[in-house]
């Protein structure tokens, strides 16, 4: 049984947040209670992965021969109308999760990016709300679970502002949390909130919580042609309580391939 107490750095310490609080269940069944170097891949044909596996709750992970990711050839044209009711929750054409470093989810889509990873930083998602919530996970993901040479270029790369304090803070949930890749799991839901712009989104990631799920905000910015995270000012804020709630009615779901 993991230790009791934490906070909500990144979503996906959400669910060390559950686990440590209740113990090691994976079911999320329990009574609602307080919810504390790989070489340069180019967009590719993901043919040459491996059989599937699944993350600790049984979400489908593709293999890639990589576990910096494979992208896939990307078709603009499959991407969600923005007409649709659901454009700001609908998932982008071909997604996919591929299983990276540790056995973390790393998001792959075949409309909305991303279209290269090279040295473990995933780069080129599209200026959609997809693109957005996309480059979120993919940013998260692999400030945690990247190899110790690899993570702090993610970091570099895909956060805006935060410097050194955000890399030391980081760098100290990553030493407290045992394999932290492991909690890397598939979303349960995602949305991005209503006033989205092409040069800012506000996106929320849901995982299983106990009694129900929790969510927490991610802010994106779109800068020098694509999405990277916005770091608040208050850097803190990011280790924040996670927002429990009892449906995902309003959340879209992104676990399996979307064609």
């Amino acid at each position: 049984m993991l230790p009791i107490g934490i906070t909500v750095l990144i979503i996906t310490l959400t669910v060390l947040a559950a686990i440590r609080y209740h113990g090691n269940s994976n079911d999320g069944s329990t009574p609602a209670a307080k919810i504390t170097p790989p070489t340069a891949n180019t967009t590719t044909d993901s043919s040459s992965s491996r059989l599937p596996t699944t993350d600790i709750f049984g979400n489908r992970l593709e293999t890639p021969a990589d576990p910096g990711g494979v992208p896939l050839p990307q078709e603009p044209m499959l991407r969600p109308n923005p007409n649709r009711p659901d454009y700001l929750t609908a998932a982008p054409a071909r997604m996919q999760w591929q299983r990276g470093w540790g056995g973390a989810a790393l998001p792959i889509s075949g409309s909305d990016g991303p279209t290269t990873i090279a040295a473990g930083v995933a780069s080129g998602f599209a200026d959609t709300p997809q693109g957005a919530a996309l480059a979120a996970c993919d940013a998260i993901a692999r400030a945690l679970s990247a190899p110790e040479e690899l993570w702090r270029s993610v970091v570099h790369q895909r956060f805006l502002s935060g410097g050194a304090a955000l890399t030391d803070r980081l760098a100290s949930s990553r030493l407290e949390t045992l394999d932290p890749a492991t909690y890397v799991v598939v979303p349960e839901g995602i949305r991005v909130l209503p006033g989205y712009q092409p040069d800012f989104a506000v996106v929320q990631i849901a995982v299983r919580a106990t009694g129900g799920w929790a969510y927490a905000n991610w802010p994106m910015a779109w800068s020098d042609g694509d999405w990277r995270v916005r770091v608040p000012d208050d850097i803190e804020s990011l280790w924040a309580s996670a927002v429990p709630v009892t449906s995902l009615a309003e959340f879209g779901s992104w676990k399996g391939i979307s064609l």
